[in-house]
């Protein structure tokens, strides 16, 4: 069993009609900050401004929007501001 599993906070762009056209079962995960298997979602207070790495259009997420999920590092990932 292997442990090397990267895993992130993402949330998933909004913008469908851009992602769509690519692949239409696929919703694009916007990578905020490295965590781990169990670390429970950091507490958000209202809203969080996300701008995505692909399409470049911002959209505000709430906490429940937030989801756990095991990704490869990107190349050019930074950590969202809010969690640094």
């Amino acid at each position: 069993m292997s442990f090397d599993s990267q895993y992130f906070w993402v949330v998933l762009c909004k913008n469908h009609k851009f992602h769509k056209r690519e692949n239409l079962f696929f919703e694009h995960k916007i990578p905020l900050v490295e965590t781990d298997a169990f670390q429970p979602p950091p507490a958000l207070n209202g809203g969080l401004n996300v701008r995505c790495d692909d399409c470049g259009h911002e959209y505000t997420y709430k906490a429940k929007d937030l989801l756990r999920a095991e990704l490869e590092l990107p190349a050019s990932f930074t950590p969202h501001p809010l969690f640094v």
